[in-house]
């Protein structure tokens, strides 16, 4: 139900792989926990009506929390990555510490969860730099100024309330914000193995996924495009990112810095700027910049899909036959037929969170019919 959606008995038996014994015991099971309903019947050629199973729109949710330099945005997702409900909050994450980043990231949750009543099954926090994802640890983003390594998974836990929507066990899931945008646009894609190449206000991300528990961030913004060129943050010179990432785009395309926090309305500005005949050098170069980088980075992972989210997006839709063109002089893309698209999921770093936060749930449903039970 969480993958593919309403099903009948019957898809649902085939896509488990079980047998039709089991999958009755499994829903009487998963229903019973408050999981999954069986709902209207439908008709499947001349038989008999066949009953439509589906997720239960009472049933758990996971909050979703993604970190930016200046705002934390915060979600609820229910099963199938349903979003209810979505908050900002404006803080300035410059230099913070981790006990603050983990005070500001509970508050934001609680916010976003005030009114619900369903129960909590998983916490998911998108960090914008570098994590240990199996160790739950935030270890440098030059975004924030984050230079010290920090077990964030275990402060959060450490830190729940003992009462409210937050206080029973529940999954608490780290991940790299791009790395999550990978996962969130992967659910869209379906199989295969996605890179994902993500533009933003504060800079640019990568990843490679094959599936929500086979993701790996990359690292394509720290790219050497001229070995001449500017110092990074990171200490070398000519990084990608200091050409097309997301406050570089702006100003090539003469937008100022924004006075809003608004991804929306920055995208706005980007995508009349792409359009204005004035600055057709400017989207040259750097579309220019983009398709170099996509020939070698496809020439090194070999993804069956690219997809291209946020400010990136805009300028590959604004310049298709340059993303083309990098595909093309990929041999590794001619070969495996490597396709691109534009990312097609809403607020995919938040959707791949609460993917992740979902993981302890969907792995063993029989936990939250336990605690259902003794509730």
């Amino acid at each position: 139900m969480h993958r593919y959606g309403p099903l009948t008995r019957a898809a649902a038996t085939e896509h488990a792989g079980l047998a039709r014994s089991a999958a009755g015991q499994a829903v009487v099971q998963l229903e019973a926990a408050g999981l999954i309903r069986s709902g209207e019947q439908r008709a499947i050629g001349a038989g008999r009506p066949s009953v439509v199973l589906a997720a239960d729109p009472e049933g758990p949710l996971v909050v979703a929390v993604k970190a930016e330099p200046t705002a934390l945005h915060a979600a609820t997702y229910g099963i199938g990555l349903r979003r209810d409900r979505e908050v900002v909050r404006r803080i300035d994450l410059w230099g913070i510490s981790p006990d603050r980043l983990v005070s500001a990231v509970l508050e934001v949750a609680g916010e976003v969860l005030q009114g619900q009543w369903q129960r909590c099954a998983g916490l998911g926090l998108a960090f914008p730099g570098m994590v240990d994802e199996a160790a739950g640890i935030a270890q440098i983003s030059l975004v924030i100024d984050w230079r010290e390594p920090a077990p964030m998974v275990d402060l959060l836990r450490a830190s729940l309330p003992q009462d409210g929507p937050l206080a029973d066990e529940l999954t608490v899931a780290l991940v790299r914000d791009s790395t999550a945008v990978g996962i969130g646009e992967y659910g869209a894609a379906g199989a295969g193995v996605l890179l994902a190449v993500a533009g933003e206000r504060h800079g640019m991300g990568s990843a490679l996924v094959g599936g929500a528990d086979r993701a790996r961030t990359l690292e394509i913004g720290h790219l050497c495009a001229d070995p001449s060129g500017p110092r990074c943050t990171c200490g070398a010179r000519g990084c990608l990112g200091l050409y097309i990432g997301g406050p570089e785009l702006c100003a090539a395309l003469g937008i100022a810095p924004p006075s809003t926090d608004s991804d929306a309305e920055v995208e706005e500005a980007v995508r009349e700027a792409l359009a204005d005949p004035a600055n057709a050098a400017a989207v040259q170069d750097l579309a220019g910049h983009l398709s170099r980088a996509l020939t070698s980075v496809v020439n090194t992972v070999g993804p069956d899909e690219v997809v291209f989210t946020g400010l990136l997006g805009l300028l590959a839709a604004a310049a298709p036959e340059q993303i083309a063109t990098g595909l093309r002089e990929s041999v590794v893309a001619r070969v495996r037929g490597t396709r691109y698209r534009l990312g097609r999921t809403p607020r995919a770093a938040l959707a791949g969170t609460a993917e992740l936060a979902f993981a302890g749930l969907l792995a063993d449903p029989s936990k939250w019919r336990a605690a259902s039970t003794a509730r």
